[in-house]
């Protein structure tokens, strides 16, 4: 398997298990343990629940994307495109997550959480249109 998939997988995952972890230390330092508690959106509980939330929901997907991707290029290079748009699609789930935690308030947009976005689904679109070329 390439480097920059094996990389990029376990750097998704660790970003998913220390939001978890930062979860899990605002709720103890915030005393909201209870699960499904309002919460006010411009707590760092509710930032962090967010941001490991929406971490987690992307992370399965992106690290079957990138093994999917090196399936189809098993046995070559994967190429300039392919390598970049794997590492930037990596680095939008970290700046999204950070956009998460920085931000006022929930209840707002924030610059980083739309660039990661952006380039997360921009990315995850080039990656499935590559496979699906080498697949043809």
């Amino acid at each position: 398997m390439h480097t920059t998939i094996l990389i990029c997988s376990a750097a998704l995952a660790i970003l998913t298990l220390l939001l978890a972890f930062w979860t899990s230390v605002q709720r103890g330092s915030s005393n909201t343990i209870a699960y499904g508690a309002p919460l006010e959106p411009t707590s760092a509980m509710a930032k962090a629940q967010r941001a490991h939330g929406n971490a987690a929901e992307y992370a399965g997907l992106l690290i079957a994307l990138f093994l999917v991707t090196g399936f189809a290029y098993a046995g070559r290079d994967l190429g300039g495109l392919v390598t970049w748009t794997i590492i930037a699609v990596t680095a939008a789930r970290f700046v999204h997550a950070l956009g998460f935690l920085i931000c006022s308030t929930l209840e707002k947009p924030h610059i980083l959480k739309a660039i990661g976005a952006l380039f997360t689904y921009l990315g995850g679109l080039i990656l499935s249109g590559l496979i699906i070329s080498q697949a043809l």
